[in-house]
């Protein structure tokens, strides 16, 4: 068997990891540091459980919105410390609330982001903020089944391929199982996330903490963290990563062709930004400090929100209001032209180069402020 699907759509959701019973399959970086997995045929029983429970194989029932709610946490603290409105600690504080765990993306730790399982309260503070990188599942397929198994309400939060991953791992729903994907553009992978942040500290070991965001959530930093306290920020304008990113520069393959990129979604509740929020909310004016979108999926998805609404603030708002808002609610990020070219530059020359040799003449001016200045002025002319 030499592949397990098609390179293009693997998305990397380690559901193939998880389910191999001979630990058969190692994820391995390629070219801009993706990772996909790679079988080891000495351990292989060709049994063929990667290829069956591979979701890009797969066609998932893909659901519409019941809702839109536009919320903000009650708790101001929670809403400070968050990237939008504060919906994920929510949830994640109401499962523990029940004896329940949470699993969601950590942030940095030895150098990479690695999906991690919380059972306290003082640890959801490890799963805030956007990251703006792939992060990898390792295990966690496998304690998430073992959680359910025990009877114990399980919370999940990832990217929608994540949620496919552990859905076709599962092969079952569970009545104790929550899933919430969040809106994403795309991923890109830790190595080229750690090539920047190589350039701004000495030890990347001892960075602790990455906010993409400031605490007014319409500033997007590039921000380290050693013991706690902030060690450099770097504005998204002076960042090659950051600003790759915003450009879907250098995605995973299967993000430009994402089939979750849609408002019919895989989980029970979908979260994000609430982008587009109309003037007549109530929450218009508030934007600055966040105002989260929720879209219930299923009934299920539906009631967990009820339960949880003694602590966050709900307005009902129009589904399409919504999805106009969010393009990756209609469809996935556009390939660049010149996506082969960066990963050939990056190939030879490293990030910054393929950065700066990829940009196109619009790019050019938006990065030198100064030229963008004059060159809007004789625009208006």
């Amino acid at each position: 068997m030499d592949r397990i699907c098609d390179k293009k759509d693997c998305t990397g959701c380690f559901a193939c990891y998880n389910i191999c019973p001979k630990k058969a399959i190692e994820m391995k970086e390629e070219k801009l540091g993706h990772i996909y997995p790679e079988i080891n045929l000495d351990k292989c029983i060709n049994c063929n459980l990667c290829k069956k429970i591979c979701p890009s194989n797969k066609n998932f029932q893909l659901r519409e919105p019941l809702k839109a709610y536009a919320m903000k946490s009650k708790d101001e603290e929670i809403r400070k410390n968050s990237t939008s409105g504060g919906a994920a600690t929510v949830f994640a504080l109401a499962i523990i609330e029940k004896g329940g765990i949470v699993y969601g993306a950590n942030n940095i730790e030895n150098g990479k982001f690695n999906f991690i399982r919380i059972n306290k309260k003082e640890k959801v503070e490890k799963i805030k903020g956007s990251k703006y990188v792939q992060c990898y599942i390792n295990d966690m397929y496998i304690r998430a089944k073992e959680d359910l198994i025990s009877g114990v309400y399980v919370l999940f939060i990832g990217t929608p391929c994540q949620i496919a991953g552990l859905k076709s791992f599962l092969g079952k729903d569970y009545d104790k199982l929550i899933t919430i994907d969040l809106i994403c553009h795309g991923v890109p992978s830790q190595r080229l996330l750690m090539n920047e942040i190589e350039e701004m500290v000495e030890d990347v070991n001892k960075v602790d903490k990455i906010l993409f965001r400031t605490q007014e959530k319409t500033g997007f930093n590039l921000n380290l963290y050693e013991d706690g306290k902030l060690k450099i920020s770097k504005e998204m304008k002076e960042s090659c990563y950051y600003k790759g990113f915003m450009r879907a520069l250098f995605y995973r393959e299967s993000c430009y062709t994402c089939k979750y990129a849609t408002q019919s979604r895989v989980s029970d509740i979908t979260i994000g930004d609430f982008w587009g929020l109309k003037e007549n909310s109530r929450f218009y004016k508030e934007r600055s400090k966040g105002v989260s979108l929720i879209l219930p999926l299923t009934e299920k998805g539906l009631k967990f929100i009820k339960e949880c609404k003694k602590n966050m603030e709900l307005e009902e708002r129009e589904i399409m209001e919504a999805v106009y808002g969010n393009s990756q609610l209609r469809h996935s990020s556009n390939k660049p032209k010149k996506y082969n070219k960066f990963i050939k530059i990056y190939e030879k020359q490293g990030l910054k180069k393929a950065y700066l040799k990829t940009r196109t003449v619009k790019q050019i001016l938006k990065d030198n402020k100064t030229i963008m200045n004059l060159y809007e002025r004789v625009k208006g002319k």
